[in-house]
């Protein structure tokens, strides 16, 4: 799908993919009554922060750290509103921007003047945008703890009935200083083909107030090589 192999070769910097998560052989028999409720209280821990923090932050600004599976590196200022609402500034050397208006998410190479476009619900970015905590929509998994780490908290979410959007992973962490609150952190995406791209966030800011025009652009078809404008 060209959206994951252009846009999601452009690149954000923990390659949680790497650390490699092996399956485990099938237990011969149920865990103690003790250890499964533990379980099942942390997944529903993990469940209702997700979706407090779905319900309550509605916008972030930050700056963004994309790495792409070939290892290269580029940032830029990431813009978000939901509901479907997105846009990727990359730096001044990166002739391409990403930007989402609600519905349409848009691929604008400024270099050789071409928009390609997606439905917003048919990338793997629904699963931050969508407008409402519908997880099984998404065919969402929250796994508290992922790879031991604890504290963070990762969604994972993919649609089994149009693989080829790719499966992603947010992970979010929890914030010590305020009880029962999350702060998005990064995400992982992972193509049909098994290429992964990573995001990490840093210095946001959630509910900031978002102009409207962030979700323009100007249109470059047509146009000899172009750079960008907000």
């Amino acid at each position: 799908m060209q959206f994951l192999s252009k846009f999601l070769t452009l690149s954000g910097a923990l390659l949680w993919g790497a650390l490699g998560l092996h399956a485990q052989d099938t237990p011969a028999s149920l865990p103690p009554l003790e250890e499964q409720t533990i379980s099942e209280d942390m997944s529903l821990k993990a469940l209702r922060l997700v979706q407090t923090y779905m319900d309550t932050v509605q916008s972030l600004e930050a700056t963004f750290y994309q790495r792409a599976p070939d290892g290269g590196v580029v940032s830029g200022k990431l813009s978000m509103a939901r509901p479907g609402r997105v846009r990727f500034d990359y730096e001044d050397d990166v002739p391409f921007l990403v930007v989402a208006d609600g519905k349409t998410l848009n691929f604008v190479d400024y270099e050789i003047g071409q928009v390609t476009r997606w439905p917003v619900k048919d990338t793997p970015l629904r699963a931050l945008l969508g407008a409402s905590t519908d997880l099984a929509s998404i065919g969402a998994n929250i796994e508290m703890a992922p790879f031991g780490n604890e504290g963070l908290v990762a969604l994972h979410a993919t649609d089994v009935d149009r693989p080829e959007m790719g499966q992603i992973t947010v992970y979010f962490e929890e914030v010590p200083e305020e009880a029962e609150k999350l702060r998005l952190v990064s995400w992982v995406v992972t193509d049909a083909q098994g290429q992964i791209t990573t995001v990490e966030l840093a210095d946001a800011q959630v509910n900031a107030d978002l102009n409207a025009d962030l979700w323009d652009f100007e249109d470059p078809r047509g146009l000899a090589k172009r750079r960008r404008t907000r």
